[in-house]
């Protein structure tokens, strides 16, 4: 006969059971019915004589012996004995009164729970597992070994001010040859009586799979005990059961005091340990288990910090969003020489500790060039499609004062700038905008300035009043053919790269010649307008290292349609597009492998008013550059 040592939580349903009536019952009971009512069903059925429950078998579980006995009472009360314990039998039980059940030797109207666990038998030829959830262990009699060592899973690496049940320390259980049954973990908490009348005020034992709460102490003169020159505490009262051949994590967690004096942590540490053989098992031959031999095995020293709000700060970034560097054609207002509300960047501000309020934001607007555009009048700042405020520029920045912008803790919001630009002119301006640390003024939710970090910038836009506009469809790069040098017997390999791209006329008719013209659009001279990066750096002309066995050519064919030609001169009129490939190809000597990627760096074009210009937004911009093939 195997034994199976009872939880208390089996046994408290028991005496729980005060009244085996109608009102007792709130559910139908059958074969395969578990849980208290049947526990309470089969008490009343064996001291009225309808059951006999086989020695060692726990109540509990409705079989085919309980169904016998509901149909034996059944019979007594000229009901249909089906076994099933229904409405029509609650309802029989009401009527003939019966008398509590309650736990031997308990007084009247008290639920007694056991202090240790009780020892029954199993039935020959059974194997007992305990309940899920249950406090049970099944290897009665079977002596074990419990190993404890260290965890840091979920573990807070900074502990602050008014932190409640924060985890400070964790450990591993590990039952061998037999269930373990945890009750008591014993803890070093160091030499200084600071750890407990300063720092920390109680702590919590909590099992981590479930976040149960297994014990929890005050710390005081009380409960804390010095032993020579350590103070330790003693969580006990537990009965947290480790299966045999597993392990189960636990967390000692720890309620902080709310206002913790800087001199208190600023020079001092808390360490924090188990106490030699601290935790204390019971194997299923009852028999305490002990681990680890060295405490400090399970060990650590969290940092201690002022309250989370005093440690507030706003991390500024930008946000992987923001427009990309293009050639802006700005041909709004009766000048033709405006556009409104140009996004220039978006950025990140995240508030970390604290909720945190911007009251104060500089954005930075800058130009470069000799052309006319210029950013001078207002710069808008928004939250997603909300107008948030508007500045105007002044001295080459845009302040928002009185902002007020709340961002929570542990939050992250994108705001985009926008400003309007004015006087553009045929020569190209360049505007950009960027943010710094200084830029910004920021406080914690107690008004308090707090330190602001990190920076955002906007890439750079090329505005005129008259130009192309560019669109990239597709980039490739592949490796074409591989062939033999007849005259010198070297092999050499071909990659070509190739963009497809739409191309608009804004603000004007736009001219381009053709590779045979003075002004071509697309060169094989000049990396203002094409190059090769060979092994990801820029290997200059598309023309260059000729010496080492390379040369590149660009082409493409002058568009069949939507253009008007002239010589090697087509020309796409204003508010008309047109789109191209363009395609680059090295020729390669087969003495070394390299990798090759093919970057579009601009575009020549020219105007009757202004002449010949290049745009070159694209200029050594990724987005614009193809992926990389090996040659040879």
């Amino acid at each position: 006969m195997k034994k199976l040592i009872l939880g208390v939580i089996a046994l408290a349903a028991v005496a729980g059971a005060t009244q085996a009536n109608a009102a007792t019952f709130s559910t139908n009971l059958t074969v395969g019915s578990t849980g208290n009512d049947v526990v309470a069903l089969q008490t009343w059925l064996v001291e009225k004589g309808f059951l006999t429950m086989p020695a060692g078998v726990a109540k509990g579980y409705f079989g085919q012996l309980t169904k016998s006995a509901v149909a034996a009472y059944q019979a007594t009360v000229a009901l249909p004995t089906t076994g099933f314990f229904g409405p029509m039998t609650r309802a029989k039980l009401g009527e003939v009164g019966n008398t509590a059940v309650s736990t031997p030797g308990c007084p009247a109207g008290m639920v007694c729970t056991p202090t240790t666990p009780v020892v029954v038998t199993c039935p020959a030829g059974f194997t007992c597992t305990p309940v899920a959830g249950s406090t049970s262990v099944s290897t009665t009699g079977v002596e074990g070994t419990l190993a404890v060592t260290s965890q840091s899973s979920g573990l807070a690496s900074t502990v602050y001010e008014n932190d409640s049940m924060v985890a400070i320390l964790g450990f591993k259980a590990e039952a061998k040859s037999s269930d373990i049954t945890i009750q008591r973990v014993k803890l070093d908490l160091g030499s200084s009586t600071k750890f407990y009348n300063k720092i920390f005020k109680k702590l919590y034992v909590v099992e981590s799979s479930t976040g149960n709460v297994l014990a929890s102490v005050d710390l005081n003169s009380s409960t804390v005990v010095k032993d020579g020159s350590t103070y330790y505490v003693t969580l006990a009262g537990m009965n947290s059961v480790v299966a045999k051949g597993t392990k189960k994590d636990y967390l000692i967690k720890a309620d902080v005091y709310s206002s913790i004096d800087s001199t208190d942590y600023d020079n001092e540490t808390y360490p924090i340990q188990l106490a030699n053989d601290g935790v204390r098992g019971v194997d299923g031959a009852g028999i305490d288990q002990y681990s680890p031999a060295t405490g400090s095995s399970v060990s650590r020293t969290p940092t201690i910090s002022s309250d989370l709000v005093d440690n507030a700060t706003l991390r500024i970034s930008t946000n992987s969003a923001t427009p990309k560097a293009a050639d802006v054609i700005a041909t709004a207002g009766s000048s033709e020489n405006e556009l409104d509300k140009l996004p220039v960047l978006v950025f990140d501000v995240k508030a970390e500790k604290d909720n945190v309020t911007i009251t104060d934001l500089v954005v930075d607007v800058t130009k470069a060039g000799t052309g006319g555009a210029t950013a001078s009048t207002t710069v808008y700042l928004y939250d997603g499609s909300t107008e948030l405020d508007s500045a105007t520029v002044s001295s080459g920045s845009a302040t928002f004062s009185d902002l007020d912008y709340v961002v929570a803790r542990d939050a992250t919001k994108s705001l985009t700038v926008k400003v309007d630009v004015r006087n553009a002119n045929g020569t190209v301006s360049q505007i950009a905008a960027d943010i710094d640390t200084a830029d910004v003024t920021a406080e914690n939710s107690r008004g308090d300035s707090i330190t602001e970090s990190g920076s955002a910038t906007g890439e750079t836009f090329y505005v005129r009043n008259v130009g192309p506009q560019f669109v990239l469809n597709s980039k490739s790069a592949t490796r074409t053919t591989v062939s033999s040098n007849d005259t010198s017997g070297v092999a050499t390999s071909t990659g070509t790269g190739t963009f497809s791209l739409t191309i608009t006329a804004v603000g004007g008719d736009i001219s381009f010649g053709s590779t045979a013209s003075t002004t071509p659009a697309f060169a094989t001279t000049t990396t203002t307008v094409a190059a090769v990066y060979k092994n990801g750096s820029s290997n200059g002309t598309v023309s260059a290292n000729t010496a080492a066995g390379t040369s590149a050519v660009v082409s493409y064919s002058t568009p069949s349609s939507g253009v008007t030609t002239s010589g090697e001169t087509w020309t796409l009129a204003e508010g008309n597009s047109v789109t191209l490939d363009v395609t680059f190809q090295n020729t390669v000597a087969a003495n070394s492998t390299n990798q090759y990627a093919y970057q579009l760096n601009g575009v020549r074009w020219y105007t009757s008013a202004n002449g010949q210009q290049t745009s070159t937004s694209m200029a050594d911009k990724a987005e614009w550059r193809t992926s990389v093939v090996t040659l040879p």
